[in-house]
């Protein structure tokens, strides 16, 4: 008797599905720890820590590749009843909640740090010495290459499940991860021609985490896109789970771009914020900044 997997035992007898053990999730955390620890140490100056970096990097990508590879032979036979197809789609929305709430974190530092500038950074917003990034250019540039992609996803989603038209949906599909793609390579150049860097105050932290945490997850996004271009020959109409949570997911990147370029580019920048509430004179200046430096020594 040949020996069986969980998947295939009493099949009949349920809608779900027993999945198999899978070495997989503990190996991805390890190799997202390696490739964080590779950044870290990269950031740091630390001899050979670009090896540690792609090392992670590509840990992470070959993992990827595998994961996926044993959920789309789960799909070929037959595990992913309707019941199972219901549970991988909430479970999509509750992930996307929260990355979501994630967002909200870092926007709102963002605010709280507009409204309420502190000493340091004399008072303003943004702070003094920072020359913000024009939103009206390259910002403006890659939310109409979004834009863009919102409707050539949806269309590539109508091509299949209405039309079951393979050739139009590659088509609005590969224009899709080309725009993803176009997205992160200008979001590159506008992180090179930047006056500030990350270490530039809070703002230059608030700056660099919102928008790079957003432009890794348009990465993931058109990663997830491609694996479903490489996916349509056997895609059908009945069999296009995949392609339906990607392109959710690639609306939650667009939605996330809107607030990001509202309140960061648009907002952050026109509005120079100087609370009057806040004002001191030369000599309250001089004494907080006496308790703090006292303070700092005591601890």
């Amino acid at each position: 008797m040949s020996k069986q997997s969980y998947s295939t035992i009493n099949r009949a007898s349920h809608p779900y599905h027993l999945v198999d053990p899978s070495p997989w999730p503990l190996a991805m955390s390890l190799s997202v720890l390696v490739m964080a620890l590779g950044f870290v140490c990269y950031f740091h100056g630390y001899n050979k820590a670009s090896w540690l970096l792609i090392y992670g990097f590509l840990s992470v990508f070959y993992i990827m590749y595998v994961w996926w590879r044993d959920i789309s032979r789960e799909s070929l036979n037959a595990h992913h009843s309707t019941r199972v197809q219901t549970g991988l789609t909430y479970g999509m929305m509750i992930f996307i909640v929260t990355e979501a709430m994630f967002f909200v974190g870092l926007l709102w530092s963002f605010l709280h740090s507009a409204f309420t500038p502190t000493i340091q950074i004399s008072q303003t917003w943004p702070p003094e010495g920072i020359v913000p990034i024009d939103w009206a250019r390259r910002p403006a540039l890659n939310s109409a290459l979004l834009a863009t992609s919102y409707f050539t996803a949806n269309l590539s989603l109508y091509s299949i499940q209405m039309k079951n038209d393979i050739k139009q949906c590659r088509t609005y599909l590969g224009l899709t991860i080309l725009l993803g793609i176009l997205f992160t390579f200008y979001q590159y150049l506008e992180y090179n021609d930047s006056s500030f860097t990350m270490s530039d105050s809070v703002y230059g932290a608030n700056f660099f985490l919102a928008t790079g945490f957003h432009g890794f997850h348009v990465i993931v996004g058109f990663l997830f896109l491609t694996v479903c271009f490489l996916q349509l020959p056997i895609t059908t109409r009945t069999h296009s789970l995949g392609l339906q949570l990607a392109v959710l997911y690639w609306h939650f990147v667009d939605i996330v771009w809107i607030a990001i370029y509202g309140l960061i580019y648009l907002w952050g920048n026109v509005q120079t914020l100087r609370p009057t509430e806040f004002a001191v004179d030369n000599m309250d200046l001089y004494d907080i900044l006496l308790d703090d430096t006292k303070a700092s020594k005591r601890y």
